[in-house]
C-alpha cells in the first residue's frame, strides 16, 4: 500500500470517437433498461423506491470521478488500468497465445517487452511492475473487449456493478431490520465518498465489489435461504480477486464473519451460562488470532511496509496533499497494537475540515465530522454500555462495527495521506454510518410488501 503518486502520462489517450460514443450510448440504453426492468418488477417493495435513484447517483458519481481526473490529473491511475486493459486487448487479438501466457502468468520478474511492443502497444510502466495494479487491468480487459475500448462505457458498467453490490449490501442490512430503510439506502448507495471512489475504472472500486459480495455471500453460508447453482463458484472467484488485489480485505472480511457467526450461535442459546460460555470462546478465539496476526510474517510484512510509507513521506517532497502523523516510532507487533486506538479514529474521524486542502478531502471532512456528531447523538442517547450490547445482539451489526474498526486501523495506520486516506476508507463508510443509525430498542417493522428476489 504506498502512497498514491500521480504517474506521469505514458500515452496519448483518446477518449471520443466514433465507436465510442456508439457504445456508450448502447451501453447507456441497456443499463437503463436493466435498472428500469429491475424496478417495474419489484416497485411494490417499499424499499425499492431508492432503487432507480441510487444507480444514477452512482452513475453521476463514476462519470464526475472519470471527468475530473481526466481534466485534472490528465487521467491518473484511472486511465492507466484503462490503457493497459487496452493493450492486453490487442495483445489478445494479435497474439493469442502470448495473450494467454500474459494472462495467467504472475511471474514477479516478467518483462514486458516479451510480450508487448510498438506493434501491440505498451501498457504504463508502472502499471505493469504492480502486481496488484497490472492484475486490476486484467480484470478490466473482459470490460474493454465487450465495449470496444470505451473508456466511459467501461466506466458506466462498474458503476452499474458497483451499485448492485451496494444494493445487495442494502437488501442485506434491510433484512436484519438494524434500523430504518432510509438509513440503510443513504448508507448503502448516497455516501458521497463512497460513490466517488468505487465507481469508476480502478482498484478500489474492484476491491469494494469484492468485499462487498464476499460479506454477503458469507452470511448466506448459515441462513436456510436456497443457494443458487453458482453460490461456491462465485466465493472462489471473490477470494481469488481479493487475494490478488488486496489480500488483507480477507482478513477484514472473515474477521467479523466469525465472530458475527459465534455471536449468532451464542444467542440461540437459551441457558445464560452457555451464552456466558460461547462469548468466552470467541473473545479467547479473537485473542488468539490476533496473536497469531501480530506474530505471523504479514503482520511484520505489514508493519515493515508501513515504515517505509511513513520514512518515505517525511524525506520526499514530491508527494502532494496534506498529510496526517501518527506518532508512530515503534513499528513493531506490540507497536502496532498501541497505534490501533489512534490509527482507528483518524479513518473514523479525519480529515477534520481546516485539515481539506481539496474539493475531495472538503467532501470526506464534510462526512467525517457529521460521522462525529452522529457518534455523539449515538453516545449521549444511549450511552457506550447500551449501544455494546445492541451491536452485541445482532450479528450484522457486530460484522458491519468490526468490518469498520479493521478496515479503519489498516486505512489509519499505513495512509499518511489525506488524499489516500479518503480513497482507502471509503468501503468502511457505508458499515460505520448503519452502526451508527442503528435502532437501539427493537427491530424497526418494515413495510415491505413483498420478498426481494432470490
Amino acid at each position: 500500500m504506498k502512497p498514491y503518486v500521480i504517474p506521469p502520462p505514458e500515452a496519448s489517450y483518446q477518449f471520443f470517437g466514433i465507436l465510442d460514443g456508439l457504445s456508450i450510448f448502447v451501453w447507456l440504453l441497456i443499463l437503463i433498461n436493466l435498472i428500469s426492468s429491475d424496478y417495474q418488477k419489484n416497485k411494490n417493495i417499499s424499499y425499492f423506491k431508492y432503487y432507480q435513484q441510487g444507480f444514477y447517483f452512482k452513475l453521476l458519481a463514476a462519470l464526475s470521478f472519470s471527468v475530473i481526473y481526466i481534466l485534472k490529473y490528465n487521467g491518473g491511475d484511472t486511465t492507466a488500468y484503462w490503457d493497459a486493459a487496452q493493450k492486453l486487448n490487442n495483445l489478445l487479438y494479435e497474439r493469442p497465445t502470448l495473450f494467454l501466457k500474459e494472462y495467467f502468468s504472475n511471474d514477479p520478474e516478467r518483462l514486458r517487452f516479451m510480450s508487448f511492443d510498438d506493434f501491440v502497444g505498451l501498457p504504463p510502466n508502472w502499471i505493469y511492475k504492480e502486481d496488484e495494479s497490472w492484475f486490476t487491468s486484467k480484470v478490466m480487459v473482459f470490460l474493454s473487449i465487450i465495449t470496444f475500448r470505451s473508456y466511459f462505457a467501461m466506466t458506466m458498467i462498474c458503476s452499474y456493478l458497483s451499485f448492485k453490490a451496494s444494493w445487495k449490501l442494502l437488501e442485506l442490512g434491510i433484512k436484519h431490520k438494524v434500523c430504518s430503510e432510509k438509513s440503510i439506502a443513504i448508507a448503502c448507495l448516497f455516501l458521497p465518498s463512497t460513490a466517488f471512489w468505487c465507481t469508476g475504472i480502478s482498484k478500489d472500486t474492484v476491491v469494494y465489489i469484492c468485499v462487498i459480495y464476499a460479506l454477503v455471500l458469507l452470511f448466506q453460508l448459515y441462513e436456510k435461504s436456497k443457494k443458487d447453482n453458482f453460490f461456491y463458484i462465485k466465493l472462489i472467484v471473490i477470494y481469488y480477486l481479493l487475494v490478488n488485489i488486496r489480500d488483507f480485505m480477507l482478513i477484514a472480511a472473515l474477521a467479523p464473519f466469525m465472530l458475527s457467526l459465534g455471536i449468532r450461535w451464542g444467542n440461540k442459546q437459551k441457558n445464560s451460562g452457555a451464552k456466558i460460555f460461547i462469548n468466552m470462546m470467541m473473545i479467547g478465539a479473537i485473542m488468539i488470532g490476533l496473536s497469531f496476526f501480530f506474530s505471523s510474517s504479514k503482520a511484520q510484512e505489514f508493519s515493515q511496509e508501513a515504515q517505509l510509507i511513513q520514512t518515505d513521506l517525511k524525506n520526499n517532497t514530491t508527494y502532494q496533499g496534506a498529510r496526517y502523523d501518527l506518532g508512530v516510532t515503534d513499528f513493531s507487533p506490540l507497536g502496532m497494537i498501541k497505534a490501533m486506538p489512534l490509527s482507528i479514529l483518524t479513518a473514523f474521524y479525519r480529515p477534520f475540515i481546516w485539515e481539506a486542502n481539496t474539493i475531495f478531502i472538503f467532501i470526506s471532512a464534510v462526512e467525517t465530522f457529521a460521522l462525529l456528531i452522529l457518534t455523539i447523538l449515538l453516545l449521549s442517547k444511549t450511552g457506550l454500555v447500551i449501544a455494546i450490547k445492541r451491536i452485541q445482539e445482532e450479528e450484522f451489526l457486530i460484522m458491519a462495527f468490526v468490518f469498520s474498526i479493521i478496515l479503519g486501523f489498516f486505512a489509519g495506520y499505513t495512509s499518511g495521506l489525506f488524499g489516500v486516506l479518503v480513497r482507502f476508507k471509503a468501503p468502511l463508510l457505508p458499515f460505520l454510518y448503519i452502526v451508527l443509525q442503528m435502532n437501539t430498542k427493537k427491530p424497526i417493522e418494515q413495510t415491505t410488501t413483498k420478498s426481494p428476489p432470490k
